[in-house]
């Protein structure tokens, strides 16, 4: 998949370069994150063997699918046909020594388990060879193939690659390259589609100019190409089982983030829920843990942005999608600023977490109490961010929202900290507020410092960088 021209791959390609042949490579990341196009793009000017690992074909189609892939390549002859995996691979490594890839090689282990050790072998063995590279995105399956002891890969590999989702500056890129200018509109893309370089070149396809046409022709509409995205992706990992993590999923985006919750919402025994659990945060990483205090308390959240819209309006609203696309378009429109927000405040949060000016330890949401007039008030923090060694603070607020007052927003955080028990009285606070724009920006609130970032502000979607 290429969109337009290939985007910031450049240390990925640098090392496949570097990296002495014969080599064993393994690619891997979320379905949609460009392992392939990152892999052709390596082999442009490179004589290779590709085949794609289909799982909805037979071990003896697949077979045959790629022996005639080393027929047409002249690698073998037409009476050198292999009646298994083992004299495939055979042929494979006396006859060929340049580049063969594997796309999606955890399928092997649905159609034959015993292929990964037979490469192995091979590897091990020839002295002769050529360089190997999988790719799979179903990223718990690859990681047991050369993580566990005892996996057929395990200290193989000379390159492993977890190829991740672009960085809001490359994704800000695309977009000014498909001219779409608009600071506000590039965010709403970014927020709906997150760093997964696939979605951006539908933009391109589809001639998408901003985030409501890329809803209507690409998600809702009876023929959009991501009408069915996430079940076909929840299909593809969990087979027959699928309804059972698309229920799991839906309680998470309707807010149901406790284990008893999402148990209850989903129609499943909490003791039985966790193995689920397990697989959406480690096998395809769709959601994952948040704390949300001191007490180790933690919550469940839908951390990929797509899945979160498409449970929300396209799943959830999918009978009246059969019938009237326009009636659900029009609840999307009504709700979307609602979305954004969230999702905002998601990547804020990793922003935090990974680039901001002061390093921090821990980035939580934090939801706590207080005492009004001796009754017990909820409070929560968008953001609480903390640094145990040099005791720094923040507090942060994200505003999905024009004409902030930052002002109003510190005064609020700053009643709120009070309540926050942490090293009162040796603690450095700071205060953060992240917003569409401003009606006017301060850097200082009491003596303790006020980051202020709106869109407009380069260094909001430069960092990292």
């Amino acid at each position: 998949m290429q969109i337009i021209k290939f985007y910031n791959r450049e240390k990925e390609l640098s090392l496949l370069e570097k990296v002495k042949k014969p080599f064993f490579c393994i690619i891997y990341g979320r379905r949609r994150v460009g392992k392939t196009s990152l892999v052709l793009n390596f082999l442009k000017d490179k004589d290779f063997v590709y085949f794609f690992v289909n799982p909805k074909k037979s071990e003896n189609m697949l077979l045959e699918e790629f022996t005639q892939i080393l027929l047409e390549k002249g690698v073998i002859k037409e009476y050198f046909r292999p009646k298994n995996w083992e004299e495939f691979f055979k042929l494979l490594f006396e006859n060929y020594q340049k580049f063969v890839i594997f796309d999606e090689f955890q399928w092997f282990l649905d159609v034959n388990k015993s292929v990964p050790y037979i490469l192995q072998k091979y590897w091990d063995i020839s002295l002769k060879k050529p360089s190997i590279i999988l790719t799979g995105s179903i990223i718990g399956m690859v990681k047991d193939l050369f993580e566990k002891e005892g996996a057929p890969f395990f200290k193989r590999a000379d390159v492993k690659i977890k190829l991740k989702p672009f960085e809001i500056h490359t994704v800000f890129e695309i977009l000014n390259d498909l001219k779409i200018e608009n600071i506000e509109e590039k965010f709403k893309l970014y927020l709906l589609f997150g760093g997964l370089p696939y979605y951006y070149s539908l933009l391109r396809k589809y001639s998408i100019r901003n985030v409501e046409e890329a809803i209507k022709n690409l998600v809702l509409s009876e023929h959009a190409p991501l009408r069915n995205e996430v079940e076909e992706i929840l299909v593809e990992a969990f087979k027959r089982e699928y309804k059972t993590y698309l229920s799991i999923l839906f309680a998470i985006a309707e807010g149901k983030t406790k284990i008893e919750e999402i148990a209850s919402y989903a129609k499943i025994k909490p003791t039985s829920l966790m193995p689920y659990i397990y697989d959406l945060m480690n096998h395809l990483e769709l959601i994952e843990k948040q704390r949300i205090g001191f007490k180790k308390k933690h919550v469940y959240e839908i951390c990929d942005f797509f899945h979160r819209f498409w449970l929300r309006y396209v799943y959830k609203y999918s009978t009246i999608l059969e019938y009237d696309e326009e009636a659900v378009f029009a609840r999307v429109k009504k709700d979307l600023n609602s979305f954004f927000g969230k999702n905002f405040e998601i990547f804020v949060r990793e922003l935090i977490r990974k680039y901001f000016s002061l390093k921090f330890e821990k980035v939580m949401k934090y939801i706590g109490f207080r005492r009004v007039r001796e009754e017990r008030k909820v409070f929560d923090i968008d953001i609480l961010a903390l640094n145990e060694h040099t005791k720094q603070i923040l507090f942060a607020e994200c505003k999905w929202q024009d004409n902030v007052n930052a002002l109003k927003i510190c005064k609020e955080l700053a009643n709120k900290a009070s309540y926050v028990d942490w090293h009162n009285e040796q603690r450095r606070e700071y205060f953060a507020i992240f917003a569409k724009s401003f009606s006017k920006k301060i850097d200082e609130y009491k003596g303790r410092k006020v980051f202020c970032y709106d869109l407009n502000d380069k260094n909001f979607y430069s960092f990292g960088n």
